[in-house]
């Protein structure tokens, strides 16, 4: 029997502002750990975080960029977990009721054909700490902890590793042209989430999903897909169960290795953020976020031909 891939991204990319999501602290890379910190970032009891109006107007400009409907009644959730680099142990994100809902990025794939890969939502959130580890000791900075924080939610359009970093080389593209992220991987300003699944060809039922958490690298992301997508075919000529589970990369090994299973929405006990009203956006302010917006990336390559006669490679090169 013959196994097609599922494969969507959940991609994590870091927004463009002066100050954190719910603080007023500076975001400042390079900085001694810990420096750039206040109660509200450190999660001290009885601080209250105040919404920037910047990390909403960006996302909104992102969803716009990528023909989402912007939902102009979003509200916050509290998602519940412990782990040293959330001092406040939840996360302030969007559940129930993001702030940018479908659109899409075109791609173009190995044969030259175009294909639309779906966007299924995006959400504003809260980034978490960043964990450094030593040769016997980990530490914390809390200086990257309340960074604005945007999840883009594909859909499992992608049909293997290729077609995934064509999508993510133009969700970056377009990002950048907005100006809303920066979204350099080696610095951690654009992150992905890679869920893969199989399935016998044709079938209409998906396969089980296993998600590769925090790749940071466009040839991490292709190799890690390829390494698992050979192992789940090997799971299932062998006869063993593929678990839904969370695996990491090893970029030593070339291998993924499990991590833990995989958590479901009810497992981080979501409620409505107490402290934060809902973001309440007009159409008179949406439409003067989108006269901020650039000519997209694709849209400018394709005048550039129309228009001034230039080559498709040169155009791309341009552009």
């Amino acid at each position: 029997m013959e196994f097609e891939n599922t494969i969507g991204l959940e991609t994590h990319v870091q927004l463009k502002t002066h100050t954190k999501m719910f603080c007023g602290c500076l975001l400042k890379t390079g900085c001694e750990p810990n420096t750039n910190v206040c109660p509200v970032c450190l999660g001290y009891p009885g601080a209250l975080p105040v919404m920037n109006k910047e990390a909403v107007k960006l996302t909104v400009m992102s969803g716009l960029m990528l023909g989402s409907t912007i939902n102009k009644h979003a509200t916050f959730d509290r998602k519940n977990y412990f782990y040293p680099d959330m001092a406040k142990d939840y996360q302030i994100s969007e559940n129930g009721n993001p702030l940018c809902i479908g659109g899409g990025v075109e791609i173009t794939k190995a044969d030259g054909t175009k294909k639309l890969v779906r966007i299924n939502h995006i959400h504003l959130e809260e980034d978490a700490a960043k964990i450094n580890h030593y040769a016997t000791t980990s530490g914390v900075d809390f200086n990257r902890g309340g960074t604005p924080l945007m999840e883009i939610v594909g859909e499992p359009d992608l049909a293997d590793a290729d077609e995934a970093i064509a999508y993510l080389t133009a969700l970056r593209e377009i990002l950048v042209y907005a100006g809303v992220s920066d979204c350099n991987l080696e610095e951690g300003n654009m992150r992905s989430d890679v869920n893969i699944s199989i399935r016998p060809v044709g079938s209409p039922t998906l396969g089980t999903k296993v998600e590769i958490k925090n790749m940071n690298s466009f040839s991490g992301i292709h190799a890690a897909l390829e390494y698992e997508a050979r192992r789940q075919r090997a799971c299932v000529a062998q006869g063993v169960p593929i678990v839904q589970e969370t695996r990491r990369w090893d970029p030593e090994a070339l291998e993924t290795a499990s991590m833990r299973s995989k958590e479901n929405a009810h497992d981080y006990r979501y409620f409505p953020e107490p402290d934060l009203v809902p973001v309440a956006l007009s159409d008179e302010q949406i439409d003067a976020w989108r006269k901020l917006l650039p000519e997209k990336p694709e849209a400018r390559r394709a005048r550039m031909i129309a228009d001034y006669g230039i080559a498709e490679y040169d155009a791309g090169v341009l552009s």
